[in-house]
């Protein structure tokens, strides 16, 4: 197991919190006198986000529909910020000219205007009020009738763990029903959204059926319920990870999500790029509200809105038996069938909430990657998105087969006490009892087919019907969607996050080839042992988990992802990376993976890919940890908002002030296997592990070839 700090470093974490200088705020009820966002007709969070929790940042709202300064004064006070702005030798002046001259979320709204109404409480001088100059931050006396978008404060506080007020209340109405959130420094926040009916009854194990419009408001202040899931082999970190940020319990009923906006778009105005996160956890843990998932950072720089989702969890989403039971009542891939449903609601609702449906990027890391494979490969989801981030995925793990599908789901009835056709006894089983017969139906299945790894033993299956086959299989012949805009990659040492599980303590060199047999079978771990690219150095305290690390990286992430975008920049540019730093996960102890020891193992780049470094008020993201966050954030926007990494001329928004970002010019992949390696001070590079990865294209060959029948080099 990995040595996790014990459950009393999160309590001291939570004590510590409320001994700081500032009490948690009190979560509150709805607010029947909240605004609705159609009446204000344009709300934009205008903040110069640097993302360093070190430093002061001065935040405004913009309602950019022309008023008169009264009439602005009371929209002001109907958003509840109708605190003083003094222009006028204040640091905040120049922050405001620059966001008013070059923000993302509001840029069209307010590109016509050179004055704006400012809320500075100082009466009409013969009919006369103050107005901001954006082009020399000046004040002037203009008349109070004049028709000019109003800046008003944004006062609140950034949200961090414990810290929620939601007292900045607002309302939108959307196809589904009228939805009331709030907001905090840097974003509008609508939590625990329903985008399906329970999945409870005679649901559970069926496909998704779509929530049904609700009357009255819909409390979006909170997070709702997390999907039911195990701490297999990750301790409890999911679980208090989830509910640090989520407050809720795991509960079946937890088909949600949560959306994010930098922009309440008025009538006309254009939406903004959408991105939206389905997150890791080997498809049994974690959900869309952990506390590194954290996008508030990533929506207030990069000028887009983020959604997360859950979707059920282990054999909640992947049971299946075909010969059991035809699909019109247990679909399979019903963890998938979750995903695309959520992707259906961003389509239909996303508008309501500022965005553009379609302009749509799914990202997500490791099972989060693989669902994003998932939709690569499935034509009936190809107009749900327009590009697609993938971070960390075991591309080697191929998808399931049916009979795969059929045997995990045979175990896990067992474990049950149920027949082998006897849906309804599965269905009437408590949740605590599900998760023991999944744990149980893991382990069987990994001992079948051990080179699956713990990590990815739930996995889709390749049905014939929504996955018409495995994803190398439709590479080669072109039928994935080849329309997609591609930005996926790597961390340096993915597998090292794997080692404390297998090897608590360093392995002695002449137990090498026992330890790789965990893995692989006795012929393949000799070729392994016997290739000149993994011979251990005789040098090395810590040879065998080293080997482990690197083989693994290579075998399961690497070069599988090089050779599949090999033949995929033939079709369309693709663009790769691979972070050469990382952030620990927070509430995790020294282990193999300690950023101290210069690795940067699978996950380590969740927390700079949202800057969610401070999400929790006792961790910093400060120097170098922010200027990262800032590259990378800026990096993952931008392709969201152009389908290229690189910001263009003319483009909205930091990136191309940030000279990490426009002073690196990412190339797209070609024959030369361009990378760029992400740090502090990124670069290209070419030909990484070419000479091994070849060896592996050619000699070792890949999971996705051995383990599909009929699928080949």
């Amino acid at each position: 197991m990995v040595h996790f700090k014990p459950i009393f470093t999160v309590l001291s974490v939570l004590l510590t919190l409320g001994v700081s200088n500032a009490a948690p705020i009190k979560k509150r009820d709805l607010n029947a006198s909240a605004p609705l966002a159609s009446d204000i007709d344009g709300a934009h969070l205008l903040l110069l986000n640097d993302v360093d929790s070190s430093t002061a940042k001065n935040a405004f709202l913009l309602l950019s529909k022309p008023r008169g300064y009264y009439d602005g004064m009371s929209a002001c006070n109907t958003m509840a910020d109708g605190g003083y702005i003094y222009i006028s030798g204040t640091a905040g002046a120049s922050d405001l000219v620059k966001l008013l001259n070059n923000n993302a979320p509001a840029q069209a709204e307010v590109s016509g205007y050179s004055q704006f109404w400012v809320y500075n409480g100082v009466p009409g001088i013969l009919n006369n009020c103050l107005a901001v100059n954006k082009n020399n931050g000046k004040t002037n006396w203009i008349p109070c009738s004049t028709q000019l978008p109003t800046v008003c404060f944004n006062s609140v506080m950034r949200r961090v763990l414990l810290f929620d007020d939601t007292s900045r209340q607002v309302k939108v109405n959307t196809p589904v029903g009228q939805i009331q959130g709030w907001r905090d420094q840097n974003a509008f926040r609508f939590l625990g959204i329903p985008y399906a009916e329970a999945p409870v009854g005679n649901l559970r194990f069926a496909a998704p059926v779509a929530k049904a419009p609700f009357s009255g408001t819909w409390d979006g202040l909170h997070y709702k319920g997390i999907c039911p899931q195990t701490a297999q082999s990750a301790g409890f970190i999911p679980l208090v990870l989830s509910y640090l940020e989520n407050g809720a319990s795991e509960q079946e009923d937890c088909l949600n999500l949560n959306v994010y906006t930098p922009s309440l778009k008025g009538a006309g105005q254009a939406g903004l790029p959408v991105m939206v996160y389905i997150h890791g956890g080997g498809f049994t843990t974690y959900s869309g509200s952990v506390i590194i998932f954290e996008p508030g950072n990533m929506v207030s720089r990069g000028g887009v809105v983020v959604v997360t989702i859950n979707y059920r969890l282990g054999m909640l989403g992947w049971f299946e038996n075909t010969a059991a039971w035809g699909r019109s009542t247990v679909p399979g891939n019903q963890a998938f069938r979750d995903q695309i449903l959520a992707m259906q609601w961003v389509k239909k609702n996303i508008a309501s909430f500022g965005g553009d449906p379609n302009r749509v990027t799914i990202f997500g890391e490791s099972a989060g990657a693989t669902s994003i494979r998932a939709f690569l490969s499935a034509p009936s989801t190809f107009g749900l998105y327009q590009s697609v981030i993938g971070e960390s995925d075991p591309i080697n793990i191929p998808f399931k087969t049916t009979d795969k599908a059929a045997s995990i789901a045979s175990y896990f009835l067992q474990a049950l006490n149920c027949a082998t056709n006897d849906l309804a006894c599965a269905r009437s089983r408590p949740i605590a009892q599900v998760l023991e017969a999944q744990k149980t139906a893991n382990d069987k299945a990994l001992a079948d087919d051990k080179w699956t790894t713990w990590a990815l033993v739930e996995r889709p299956t390749i049905d014939g019907d929504l996955i018409p086959a495995e994803f190398s299989a439709l590479v080669k012949s072109g039928k994935y969607n080849t329309k997609a805009n591609i930005m996926w990659g790597t961390v340096h040492d993915e597998a090292g996050l794997f080692v404390p599980q297998y090897f608590p303590n360093p392995v002695p060199v002449s137990n090498a080839s026992q330890a790789l047999q965990l893995f692989f079978d006795a012929n393949r771990t000799a070729m392994i042992l016997g290739s000149q690219f993994f011979q251990m150095s005789p040098n090395d305290s810590d040879a065998v988990r080293n080997l482990f690390t690197l083989a693994g990286t290579e075998y399961y992430f690497l070069c599988p992802l090089r050779y599949l975008s090999r033949q995929m920049t033939k079709v369309k540019k693709v663009y790769n990376f691979r972070f050469n730093r990382g952030r620990d996960t927070p509430l995790v102890g020294d282990n193999y993976c300690s950023s101290s020891t210069g690795r940067v193992c699978h996950s380590a780049d969740i927390q700079s890919v949202f800057a969610s470094g401070a999400a929790v008020p006792t961790f910093k993201q400060i120097g170098d940890d922010a200027r990262f966050a800032r590259q990378v954030v800026d990096r993952f926007t931008t392709f969201a908002k152009t389908a290229n990494p690189n910001p263009q001329a003319g483009q909205v928004g930091v990136e191309l002030s940030n000279p990490d970002v426009a002073g690196v010019n990412w190339l797209a992949y070609d024959d030369t296997n361009p990378i760029l390696e992400l740090n502090v001070q990124s670069s290209m590079s070419s030909n990484v592990e070419n000479d091994v990865c070849t060896w592996i294209d050619t000699v070792f060959l890949y999971e996705f070839w051995r383990q599909v029948p009929g699928n080949s080099p």
